[in-house]
Order: C-alpha cells, then structure tokens, then sequence
C-alpha cells in the first residue's frame, strides 16, 4: 500500500478576487504528495463513498439514490430537480470567481458538472435526526483535476443541520494531479459556510475534526482503488438492504427502549437487543421473500428458535404475529418479563436428535424434559448461536437458518475443523478462497453439510453487532443431480465420526451458568 509523504495539513490559496466569496469559502485541509489519479482512481472511490456514506459516519444508515444523471432515472418524481440545478449553477459560478480550480495560474477555468447524483441521506437514529437530501455533484474543470461538491437541499443555518453532517452550506473535495510530479498532487477540503466569517476566525474542532476525517476517508479509498482493493465480504445477497434496515428500524422503535429498559441478565442489553432485533428483521424478509406465493408469511410459517437462550427473538417474533416457540437447556430471567402469551412459547428442553436418542436416559434425568428434533414438516428451525446443536440443524429436515458461533462436533464435543483446500474450493465463493479461521472453518464445515443433504444453501453476512455475522440458510430441496450426490442424515453421521456423547453432553449443560452469547 502506498502511503502519504506527509500528514495532512492546514492550508490557505492566493484567491483572484476578494470580498464576501473569500470569507464564504474556507480551504480547512489538504493532502501532498498523492500518487493516484484523478478519473481512475479518485472519481471511482467517491461515487462509491457517495453511494454509501456510512463508511463516513456510524450516524448514518445509508443513503438512498433519489436521482442520478448517469441513468437518468428518478425515485421521486414529486421533486423538483431543475429548480435546485439553478442553485447548483450559482455555487459553481462561485468556485470559478474564486479561482478554486486555478491554483497553479492566473486564468479561471470553466466548471462543468459532469454528473448529478442526488441522494436522501437516512440516519440510524431517526429519532433524533430527520433524513437530509443533497447533491453531489461530480465536476469537471480541466485535465489532471477532479472534484466531488456536496450540497445539503433545505439546510439554511448550523442550528437545521441534522448531527451527522457538517454545519455548512457545502463541501468541496477538490484534488489536482500535475501527471509528472507526485509531490505537487493536492487533495484538499474546503466548506462553504452558511454566512461570510473571516478566515482569521478559527473554525470550531468539530468542523475540523469532520474535515480530516472525510479527507482521510476519500484518499485513503483512492489510494485502495488505484491498488486493485476488492471488498472481502458481501452483504445484502439474500434481502435487499433498504427492505431489511426499514424493517429493523421499525421493529427497533417498537421494541428497543423497553426491552432495554427491563433487562435483568447480567449480559449487555444493547448488544443482545439490537442484535435480535436486527436477526428478527432479516428473518421477516426473508419469510416474505420466499413464502409470499403462499399466502401471508405470518400464515404460512411456523418457527422454533433452536436454543433460544433469553427467548428476545421469539418475543419480536410472536408479537409480530408469528407462531412458533423456543426451547432451551435453561430458564433465563429474561423470560419472565415477557407477556403470558410469550412466557408459554418459551420452553426448557433439552433437544436431542432422535439419531442419538437413548431410550433409557430419561431414567435419573431428574425430571428433565426432552424433544426428539422430529417437527411437524415445513417447520423453519432458528439456531441463532447454538453451538452443540449447530452442526445438527440442516440434518433435522427441516428450512433453516443457522447463524454458528461456537464450534463443535455431532458428538458435542469443542472441535476445530481443519481448513482444507478441496473444502474451500468446493464450497466456498470465490471471493473467501484463503485460510480460513476456526470460525471460517466452521460456517464452511455447515455449508457443506446442509449442501450434501439437499439444501440449496444460501448465504448472507448479516448487519449485527457480532463479528459471528455469518447466517446459512436452507428453504430449497436440490435435485440429486444438480450438485452431485444427496447424502441421507445418517450417512453425514458416519462420515463425521458418529455422534457418541452427545447426550451426556447436552444434559449437562443444563447444570452450567449460560453462555455469554
């Protein structure tokens, strides 16, 4: 990777004209000696920063394309985009007079807008901030330059601009490329604020501390293009992301604060809380998505979550109108601050697989209660976190999403899978095909699994705080001759060894404090 000769730095330019436009505008920061080059590598890295703002900022959820020149398509037909283009064309008529793009001579260069690209900005927390449209405007002004011009649409003071963007009226990334000398390439920022301020007043630490970061994020990202830097995990394959994170965030408002509010395990609530909500989202389109041609979803399925542990995601889901329940090893806490009509879908069971089912071991149980894992068919079994029972789910017969955290083998026992390269090159895409971790190895050991007994396996890297984000998931029966032979559940036993010990194991489980997770 190639780096910076130097740090970014404060900076001011020898401006043509003077008067209001010089204390409108404000040069903040600027990167030397950049390498990349401005339509290859730079424009690619902000159209794609455009695209996704929250690489930028935590604050925001994503940003949704209402217009782009490039299509010529339009989301909202209700807005005006004509009327804001005069707006545009006088902010460029700006940069002209001011000399922004003639650093280096005397002569103003015309700008031309190359590209429109007009975006609804959608934070995490619409609570407390609304969603802001803006332009971006890709600007074209000459060889060997390039700049990206953000401009809020209804933002007329700092006071209306929402927390996660800057408080002013635009921002400029602007980088200039000689083509021969390296060190002579800038990148730089600059804000337009709301009303003129002299450039000897100090601009305040958050504006500051905005402007490094984006002009950190922007070159660092050139700097990946130009290097041929390809993004190692995909999300959103299986659901559309703008369907899922709409339906989290009204299943975090409905549910967050109260669940929250009353949690009583010693375990972290937001982690838990949000992590479920965000599971109960995915589960709830993707039920749509493949259940739709069916009737309702809600009508359609019925779901037991496979080691439920403190029963959230079955609650999010029968109050949603859902039927199922959960089993467990263990009673939580969590259980009893939940309504009757949950607390009755919530049950401790130990589920041990009928392949491995002693008949005499319910004597000296101790009144354990047993499921046998035979459900009524079309069942969707859950396994958010099972461990012990993770690499028996897709051999239960059931639809299926697993999400594996802690590896194990049928017998129960802690077991690493050995990462092999005819595993990885049968299974695994493409762009995962490298050295697998024990938790890589793991999710590719339960793909191949669920694929040889006639799954046809779908997988998605689900948004949750959880670096164990990896969900499988099975709802089609392959053909024997699709992919090679379908192995019945009995022959996967064989292959892995048997499954000797699982009984004993799981059983004491329920003698052990839960597990964090």
């Amino acid at each position: 990777m190639v780096s910076t000769s130097s740090d970014p730095e404060p900076f001011t330019i020898n401006k043509p004209i003077a008067g209001t436009l010089n204390q409108l505008w404000h040069p903040v920061v600027q990167q030397n000696g950049c390498v990349f080059e401005p339509d290859e590598h730079f424009e690619v890295a902000m159209l794609n920063l455009i695209f996704h703002p929250n690489i930028n900022s935590t604050s925001i959820m994503r940003a949704d394309i209402l217009y782009d020149s490039a299509i010529g398509s339009r989301k909202d037909l209700a807005i005006s985009y004509e009327d804001y283009a005069t707006k545009e064309k006088e902010i460029c008529c700006e940069l002209e007079k001011l000399g922004v793009f003639s650093l280096r001579s005397n002569q103003v260069e015309c700008v031309r807008i190359k590209r429109r690209i007009i975006r609804e900005i959608i934070p995490r927390n619409q609570d407390k901030d609304l969603p802001m449209r803006q332009s971006c405007l890709l600007l074209s002004h000459g060889a060997g330059s390039s700049s990206i011009l953000y401009l809020p649409h209804g933002i007329e003071s700092p006071e209306s601009t929402p927390y996660y963007h800057p408080a002013v009226s635009g921002i400029l990334l602007h980088y200039t490329s000689t083509r021969t000398h390296n060190n002579a390439n800038t990148l730089q920022l600059f804000y337009r604020l709301f009303s003129p301020s002299p450039e000897t007043v100090a601009l305040p630490n958050r504006l500051v501390r905005t402007a490094l970061r984006l002009l950190a994020t922007a070159y660092k990202h050139s700097l990946g293009v130009m290097n041929g830097y390809q993004k190692r995990v995909q999300h959103d394959v299986v659901i559309d992301k703008v369907s899922f994170q709409d339906t989290y965030v009204s299943l975090k408002r409905r549910y967050a604060r109260d669940l929250v509010s009353r949690w009583v395990e010693s375990t972290d609530p937001k982690k838990h809380v949000f992590e479920d909500l965000a599971i109960a989202a995915f589960l709830m389109e993707l039920w749509d998505a493949r259940y739709t041609e069916k009737g309702s979803a809600k009508n359609s399925i019925s779901f037991v979550d496979v080691g439920c542990g403190n029963g959230v995601l079955v609650y999010i889901l029968i109050m949603e109108g859902y039927t199922g329940y959960g089993v467990d090893v263990r009673r939580r806490k969590t259980w009893e601050i939940f309504p009757d009509l949950v607390q009755d879908c919530l049950r401790e069971e130990v589920l041990v697989p009928y392949f491995c089912l002693d008949t005499d071991m319910e004597i000296g149980n101790k009144g354990l209660r047993f499921h046998n894992g035979n459900f009524p068919e079309g069942t969707f079994l859950i396994g958010n976190h099972s461990d012990e029972l993770t690499p028996w789910i897709p051999l239960l017969g059931q639809p299926f999403m697993v999400i594996p955290c802690c590896s194990h083998a049928l017998s129960g026992a802690k077991y690493r899978y050995p990462t092999s390269i005819e595993l990885r090159q049968e299974s695994a895409p493409r762009h995962i095909q490298q050295k697998l971790s024990t938790y890589g190895a793991l999710v590719e050991h339960v793909v191949k699994t669920a694929h040889d007994v006639g799954w046809v396996v779908e997988r998605e890297m689900l948004r949750i705080p959880s670096t164990r984000n990896a969900a499988i998931i099975g709802v089609e029966r392959r053909s024997g001759d699709d992919m090679g032979r379908i192995w019945t559940a009995e022959d996967i036993i064989r292959r892995e060894g048997g499954a000797a010990g699982f009984s004993d194991r799981v059983v004491a489980l329920t003698s052990k404090n839960p597990r964090s997770h």
